[in-house]
């Protein structure tokens, strides 16, 4: 069996995660359906893991397994091989790595990715260590406006490093020119 995470995929019911030997990959809760019939994790277990890896390696690069768990919050033990074979993973996971690895720029969406957990997880929000509450999340816009702000510096540093990098280069030009 051949799976492949994708965000282009419909399904009448649950969430289309992609396409497993053609036919529509979609969860109804926690169960896998290929082509609207439900199917066991057992049945799609080694192809899911491959399609993960195929997926998030292109968005991560092939240690992506620490960053799929800082992105998506999970622990890391949760997105290695042998868990996604044995347990599988939530659809909305399966998900963001279809989308994430269909994006026209995959890996500078991967390091966004990680941006924005980043920001999301320094925020000064957690003041009890050991109670994480959805009370205390912040609100989308307000981790939008920072990373919107990070994402700004950063264009803004890479556009004068290559500004400054193009001048050095015709100051050398025009030095041997001389």
């Amino acid at each position: 069996m051949r799976i492949e995470l994708r965000p282009d995929v419909q399904a009448p019911e649950g969430e289309a995660v992609g396409l497993a030997d053609g036919e529509v990959l979609a969860y109804v809760g926690r169960t896998p359906h290929i082509g609207g019939c439900p199917c066991r994790q057992a049945d799609i277990a080694p192809a899911l893991a491959i399609a993960v890896s195929e997926a998030a390696s292109q968005v991560w690069g092939g240690e992506w397994t620490l960053d799929l768990s800082r992105v998506t919050g999970l622990n890391r033990r949760t997105v290695t091989k042998d868990r996604i074979e044995k347990y599988g993973l939530p659809s909305w996971v399966l998900a963001l790595v279809g989308r994430a690895a269909a994006h026209p720029h995959p890996r500078a969406l991967g390091y966004f990715l990680l941006g924005a957990a980043d920001i999301h997880d320094s925020a000064d929000r957690w003041h009890d260590s050991t109670i994480k509450s959805l009370a205390t999340i912040p609100s989308r816009d307000g981790l939008e406006l920072k990373a919107w702000k990070a994402a700004e510096s950063a264009v803004d540093m890479v556009y004068l490093a290559r500004e400054e990098r193009f001048k050095s280069r015709l100051h050398k030009v025009d030095n041997t020119n001389s």
